[in-house]
């Protein structure tokens, strides 16, 4: 079976330091790359917020202050978001093949377990967005997976049944965001893990009256 490689996207287990190293080696190596013709986001977007990350990080660890702490975290997973939609982008462009990942300046993740499908996701949350009609959802990721699908309804069918929308999908588990959505309205939403093998079933639903 042709087991398809993709790069990690997780970043929330490695330090400050490589986190800064991490992104210095993704911007060098998407630079002017042939394989990568058009970033998602642009790379000359991504630098800005790796040197800001870099100011707040010198700042934090001169001051260590509370306020350059806490803005330094902020700054932190503002590039930690970016380099994940770049990682998305490479291992859509690359489509497993091996060659192109390694030029990406990401690292690969390893072989997914053989045969073995994901897991039912689990502990899914719905939280309001910063404007109206919108919804964050977010749920705890699982290794060894490419990307995971989610669709959502407002209504029934006349046999009863919830009437989804079409799937969407999402290379993370943190801060998906559903705009357009109908004030006031109780939404469901599924959400299902896919890899090289399979995906898995469908989430029980979870509801969201929309503010």
């Amino acid at each position: 079976m042709n087991i398809k490689r993709k790069v990690l996207s997780g970043f929330s287990k490695i330090s400050d330091d490589e986190l800064l190293v991490r992104g210095a080696t993704v911007l060098q190596a998407l630079s002017g790359n042939p394989n990568f013709p058009d970033p998602v986001p642009e790379l000359e977007d991504v630098s800005q917020v790796w040197r800001e990350y870099q100011d707040k990080l010198a700042s934090a660890r001169r001051k260590g202050s509370p306020l350059e702490t806490a803005d330094k975290n902020v700054s932190r997973e503002l590039l930690a978001e970016q380099l994940r939609q770049l990682a998305f982008y490479v291992n859509k462009v690359a489509d497993g093949d091996l060659r192109i990942l390694l030029s990406s300046g990401f690292p690969l993740s390893a072989y997914p377990t053989a045969g073995v499908v994901p897991d039912v996701v689990q502990h899914i949350e719905l939280r309001e967005g910063r404007q109206s009609g919108q919804m964050k959802i977010e749920f705890r990721a699982q290794r060894n997976v490419l990307l995971y699908e989610y669709r959502y309804a407002s209504r029934r069918d006349a046999e009863g049944n919830l009437d989804w929308s079409d799937v969407f999908t999402s290379s993370s588990s943190r801060g998906i965001l559903v705009e357009g959505l109908d004030a006031l309205q109780r939404y469901y939403v599924q959400v299902r893990a896919v890899n090289t093998y399979g995906k898995s079933t469908w989430s029980d639903p979870v509801a969201y009256i929309i503010r």
